[in-house]
């Protein structure tokens, strides 16, 4: 079970133990994704929406936010973006404020977990598409204006990274951005790499190269838009925006 897993079970534990029952863990392929009907209980608890919630009791407060700020700063939702294409938006934090901020016509979403795919197609009313875990083979080629992924190439061993970069490229559209976070080497300083040792953690799974992902962009015809850091407990990852 994954460092905030653990801590998401252990916060709704610690909220429904008086009344006699707990959460407990089973065998599950995806053991690493936030739980859905723990977080959604936890979520009602607080009185906070699902975003919030994992953002104040596992992250830090308002960090989802910050993200789509800096984003903004980059210039990210300048063009007129009508169709987007997000990988893994589990909960769909980002997913909740990337559609609030530019009103695309088509949303779509690949998402693997049937239970928040389920709930984000009802709450959202985005497209989930068919998802195999390493391709967009459901989107055409050139049709998509912003295709973005959060929080999740991390976890993906590296040929698999390199799969969703050549699938972003392929379904990016003329003038389309594209947005995703790794973690590179300037995310692992000694500090920050003893946090990780001592968190147990083991949904990171890869480190990707800035410079390497910056090549493959740029040979595909995409500038490199820059550069930030965001938080990602108990370190960082580094997001990376290129621009066709």
């Amino acid at each position: 079970m994954s460092g905030l897993k653990k801590r998401v079970v252990n916060a709704i534990n610690s909220m429904i133990r008086p009344s006699g029952v707990q959460l407990v863990r089973t065998p599950d392929k995806f053991e690493d994704y936030i739980p859905f009907a723990a977080t959604q209980a936890g979520a009602r608890a607080a009185g906070l929406s699902v975003g919030d919630y994992i953002d104040s009791r596992f992250n830090v407060p308002g960090s989802t936010q910050d993200t789509i700020d800096r984003l903004a700063e980059l210039g990210v939702f300048e063009r007129p973006l009508t169709r987007v294409c997000e990988i893994g938006p589990g909960s769909g934090r980002y997913l909740e404020k990337v559609a609030a901020r530019c009103r695309p016509e088509r949303y779509e979403i690949y998402e693997t977990a049937a239970d928040w795919r389920r709930w984000l197609v009802d709450e959202y009313a985005v497209i989930a598409q068919p998802t195999d875990g390493r391709t967009l083979a459901a989107t055409p080629d050139t049709s998509i204006d912003l295709v973005h992924t959060h929080k999740v190439l991390n976890g993906l061993e590296i040929l698999d990274i390199c799969r969703y970069f050549e699938e972003m490229v392929r379904v990016a559209d003329t003038h389309a951005t594209i947005v995703f976070d790794i973690l590179t080497e300037a995310c692992l300083d000694e500090p920050t790499l003893q946090k990780w040792l001592d968190s147990g953690a083991g949904y990171i799974t890869s480190m990707t190269a800035q410079q390497f992902a910056i090549d493959f962009f740029t040979r595909h015809g995409f500038e490199h838009v820059g550069s930030f850091f965001a938080t990602s407990m108990p370190g960082k990852t580094h997001y990376q925006v290129f621009r066709r």
